[in-house]
């Protein structure tokens, strides 16, 4: 079980492939199992590192409120752990909202950023939405919203068809340390706010990607990031909901070869 240890403690890991450097950033309550499809598929040309984020899994668990700081910190540390210069980065979900902080704080570590199924400028409405499941989670704990999370996430169809991974992803849900997935859910539910005005400054070449029928990381979402960062291409993945890396895991595999071997070509 590889650990890396910095400044903030320790941080859990796994690594599997050689070449330029892939890291994965996991969205709030899950893991860094949520990417095995990204390790088996994408590791046969990347190094592809995946980590538990602060308050979650094997990671340290510091007591809360937690800031956005924290996790580009602990990002950072890893790959000052790991030796790594640059690197390709992608966040899902609350880890987009890492990503576009780390982007701000360490362009120079960068070579490219995916923005995957991540929120941008809430409105009044759609914040009044996700401080209300806050409030469920601090009043009853984290189990009462995992199954409406379940089905905000995944097609009907694949929910039937693929019951052990979903099941994977609901077990991870179930097993997570209250308080620490409080403090993250907490932040989650605000942080868009503190990167949203700054997003202009990101210079980093960067992929911004959802699904057509994700309903709190939406394509409007999505296009006013691709306004916002000069350099991004932008994807809205059709007939898709939130756990893409996971429902179109060959989709997103392929995107991502792309978007990389392209600014690898502009760059070369």
């Amino acid at each position: 079980m590889p650990i890396a240890v910095y400044k903030q403690g320790k941080i859990f890991y796994e690594e599997k492939g050689s070449g330029e450097p892939l890291i994965f950033i996991h969205g709030v309550g899950l893991d860094h199992t949520m990417w095995n499809q990204q390790i088996d598929s994408l590791s046969d040309s990347f190094r592809v590192i995946v980590y538990d984020m602060l308050g979650h899994g094997g990671s340290e668990h510091p007591p809360g409120p937690y800031s956005l700081s924290q996790y580009v910190e602990q990002l950072s540390g890893l790959m000052d752990y790991l030796q790594i210069e640059k690197t390709h980065l992608v966040g899902f979900s609350m880890g987009g909202m890492v990503a576009q902080a780390f982007a701000l704080t360490y362009q120079n570590k960068l070579k490219t950023v995916t923005i995957m199924n991540a929120v941008a400028n809430r409105t009044d409405e759609q914040r009044k939405g996700i401080l209300a499941r806050v409030e469920e989670v601090r009043e009853n704990g984290p189990l009462s919203t995992i199954e409406p999370a379940i089905k905000r996430w995944f097609n009907p169809t694949f929910l039937q068809s693929h019951e052990e991974v979903v099941n994977q992803v609901r077990k991870r849900l179930q097993t997570n340390n209250p308080v620490s997935y409080l403090s993250a859910y907490t932040l989650f539910a605000t942080a868009d706010a503190e990167v949203w005005p700054k997003l202009k400054k990101i210079e980093t070449p960067a992929l911004i990607i959802t699904a057509e029928n994700d309903i709190g990381s939406n394509p409007e979402m999505a296009r006013m990031m691709h306004e916002q960062i000069k350099r991004s291409d932008i994807k809205i993945i059709p007939n898709m909901k939130h756990m893409l890396p996971v429902e179109g895991a060959d989709i997103i595999n392929k995107e991502l070869r792309l978007f990389i071997e392209k600014q690898t070509i502009s760059l070369g």
